[in-house]
């Protein structure tokens, strides 16, 4: 299955995997299927920097912890890196 990563406010983890977005090929069909192969082909430190909010195409919000979120062929899920400030 093939997945959009976009990365909103992460520098180093864009520096890693080679950009802002990049398309992935994944095995299995979960958000927690996509967070086990991101780490097997980045590293569990990437991952362990990818806190903040993700996002499914753009309009539905993933929980983090719901590792079941089911995923499609084609969708661009977003980590956006939270910032305060006013």
């Amino acid at each position: 299955m093939k997945i959009r990563i976009k990365l909103v406010g992460f520098p180093e983890i864009e520096r890693a995997v080679g950009g802002k977005e990049v398309d992935f090929q994944m095995k299995g069909r979960t958000f927690g299927d996509l967070l086990q192969c991101l780490e097997k082909n980045y590293g569990k430190p990437v991952i362990g920097h990818l806190h903040g909010h993700v996002l499914r195409n753009g309009k539905e919000w993933i929980q983090r912890e719901n590792l079941t979120y089911a995923l499609e062929d084609g969708d661009q899920i977003t980590f956006l890196q939270m910032m305060g400030g006013g």
